[in-house]
């Protein structure tokens, strides 16, 4: 398990280096707008919509440690590319590759699952999904800090370079450290269900949570994708100052996917939980609309990592606790097609409004949508 939170670390340093800091900076120097930066941002969850599942599924039949390994030389491909992108075809190219071969959440959560028991999930869940964090605490801050203060020339060959070391030090964490479990996971289908992802989307205790995943992150992914040219515009920050408050976004989501989760999972359970989540979102996005100054920012910071922080491990321990063994990694993958629809519809979406109408219009329209989805499931989260 220790060897599996290392690796998840150091992948997310590496991806959030570049990804968060240094991407949109780099995509608008080379000529792209508001609405392609967020393009191009969600292209990598563009791709893992299609290619998910199928990793997954690869995943249940070969184990989940070759696709991983796959997953990092991909991402070492792409840094290099990204470190030479003078055009926006190559940057392109470079998440393209990326979004292909990339499976650490999906296939890491189904390796959590496979080396832990039902009782302890959620809390090991947890812990992965906190290590996760760790890593985006600390990766834009180099990435920022090796990019620079200038929003109109980053030195995105640097902030690049880095990421592709790490990437080579995870391979070799992969190839020589990581055990696969003693017992290999049995891929026949379970009797209730049959072995294929339609029949998994139709089976009701797992579909609503897809639904619900999606309906949050699109907001929640919105906000990420203009939250630098919202900060650019807002505060006049540069990838270096994107990169220090990005940091303190991870280790906040760190505290609370380590510390939050428990407290409410414990009091409430695992559907209420996702209750109290939404409701943190919404505040979150309400005070960042309002925000006009680091006071204001870091309250909705704090309310939009604590929802987003005990949301997403929560759902995807009771997905897992749904799921039978043959078809836990196909389960989670799905789960991560929905992120990456989510992702693909919700950057691009945001970007359009924030460039066509104003930098506050994805924000209210995300909290229309929140308030929407708290309605729609009150009833079924708060009774069961």
């Amino acid at each position: 398990m220790n060897v599996l939170l290392i690796y998840i670390f150091l992948d997310v340093v590496a991806f959030s280096a570049i990804i968060i800091s240094v991407l949109p900076f780099h995509a608008k120097m080379l000529g792209a707008g508001p609405f392609l930066v967020t393009i191009y941002i969600s292209t990598f969850s563009f791709i893992q919509f299609f290619v998910s599942p199928i990793l997954g599924k690869l995943s249940d039949k070969f184990g989940r440690k070759p696709l991983l390994i796959s997953s990092s030389l991909a991402d070492l491909v792409s840094h290099l590319i990204m470190a030479f992108a003078s055009t926006l075809p190559i940057l392109f190219l470079s998440r393209l590759i990326a979004g292909l071969f990339s499976c650490n959440i999906s296939v890491g959560s189904a390796l959590v699952s496979d080396i832990t028991n039902p009782k302890e999930r959620t809390k090991y869940v947890g812990r992965y999904n906190s290590a996760y964090s760790l890593g985006f605490a600390i990766g834009p801050l180099i990435g920022g800090y090796l990019a620079g203060t200038d929003s109109l020339n980053p030195n995105y060959f640097k902030s690049s370079i880095f990421a592709a070391a790490i990437n080579i030090i995870n391979l070799l964490i992969l190839i020589y450290f990581l055990k696969p479990p003693k017992r290999e996971i049995a891929v026949s289908s379970p009797a209730e269900t049959t072995n294929t992802i339609l029949s998994l989307l139709k089976y009701k205790n797992l579909s609503y949570l897809f639904i619900l995943y999606f309906l949050v992150n699109f907001v929640f992914s919105g906000l990420n994708g203009i939250f630098a040219l919202w900060s650019e515009a807002r505060f006049n920050w540069g990838p270096q100052q994107i990169g220090i408050m990005m940091s303190f976004v991870g280790i906040l989501l760190a505290f609370h996917q380590a510390i939050s989760i428990n407290f409410f999972v414990s009091k409430l359970k695992e559907k209420r939980t996702i209750l109290i989540s939404i409701l943190s979102i919404f505040i979150g996005i309400y005070t960042l609309s309002i925000s006009f100054n680091y006071l204001f920012l870091s309250i909705a910071i704090f309310f939009c990592t604590m929802g987003i922080g005990i949301l997403n491990p929560t759902i995807n321990s009771l997905i897992s606790l749904n799921s039978q063994n043959g078809d836990r990694g196909s389960a989670l993958s799905i789960n991560q097609s929905g992120l990456s629809i989510a992702r693909f519809t919700g950057q691009p979406f945001a970007g359009f409004f924030f460039q066509s109408i104003s930098i506050n219009a994805p924000l209210y329209i995300g909290l229309f949508v929140l308030l929407l989805v708290k309605v729609i499931y009150f009833k079924k989260l708060f009774r069961d």
